[in-house]
Formats: structure tokens, sequence, C-alpha cells
């Protein structure tokens, strides 16, 4: 759903930015941090192939694991909106109610804490934290948070593994 309303909301808007006067035009970039709020529709594009990866993992049986900066911000908004899925799910005839039930099924605060390194990202929602993103700057380095910078948000962890280059996008 993510992905798609990402997809969606970079065709039609393309590089127009994100503004607060115009929110009800976009489904999903206004849930990001304002520092990507200038991004072009490149970088939208590859901002809905994220949520495409960590959907095409679980497809595959494997555990969603954030890659780069990209796909660590997808997962948490796709945690964040899980819950409201979930009548979806136990509703509908689907495969998943073939799979085996567990007492930790939909704890959404595990799965926060389970699929993450750090929570650094989330950082960049505090306006008091303004800059945090630049790996020059004093708080930044104390931390050893990196690069949050949104031209760095697809830049590879080193683990996991990096995606193919090459995957392309699905539209």
């Amino acid at each position: 759903m993510l992905a798609d309303q990402a997809y969606d909301d970079a065709d039609e808007l393309r590089d127009q930015p994100v503004t607060r006067q115009r929110p009800g035009d976009w489904e999903l970039f206004t849930r990001l941090p304002a520092l990507t709020w200038s991004a072009d529709r490149s970088w939208r594009r590859r901002m809905a192939r994220a949520f495409d990866d960590l959907s095409d993992d679980l497809e595959h049986g494997r555990w969603p694991q954030p890659s780069c900066t990209a796909e660590e911000m997808a997962l948490h908004l796709a945690i964040e909106d899980a819950p409201s899925y979930q009548d979806d799910i136990e509703t509908r005839d689907t495969e998943h109610s073939y799979l085996p039930e567990h007492r930790d099924d939909y704890d959404w605060n595990a799965c926060s804490d389970l699929f993450f390194q750090d929570h650094d990202v989330l950082m960049l929602f505090d306006a008091r934290l303004d800059g945090i993103e630049d790996p020059d700057g004093n708080v930044n380095q104390h931390l050893g948070m990196g690069d949050l910078r949104a031209a760095a948000w697809f830049e590879p962890f080193g683990h996991p593994p990096a995606r193919d280059p090459e995957r392309g996008f699905r539209r």
C-alpha cells in the first residue's frame, strides 16, 4: 500500500516540493521528515522502491532487513500502519489465515525492536534537532549517526548486503 502511494505521488506531483500549505495533495511524502520535502521525482521513486524491496523480502519468506536509511524509514512507516490493516488480514480468507498462530503475533513494538539496529532516522522528525542529519555536525558525530541527509538515504549500510542496483522499478 505504501509503495503504491509513493509511486502515485511521485508520478502525479513529479518534482513539486512538499509543502504544509497543500498537504492534501500528498498521500505519503508528507509523512517523511521535512528535509526530504524538496526531493525530486527520481528520489521519490527510489523511496517507493524501498517499500517494494521490503515487501519483496516478506513475500519471499525473509525478514525485512533495511539495507539503507530509506528502507529504515519505509519499515518504520509500515510498522506504524500495520495495526490499521490487521482487521483486513483477519477477516479475509488469505494465505495469512493458514499460518500457525503465535502469542507474539501482531506485537508491533517487538517488530520495531527486532528489525532495526537503531532508531536514529526517527530523530529527523524532531524540529529541535534540525541539522542532526549532517555527518559533520557535533551531535551527529557524538552519536555516530552517519549521513542522514536525503541524498544519502539510498547508500547501503554494508550489512545486510546491498540490494541489486539493477533491480529497477515496478512501473
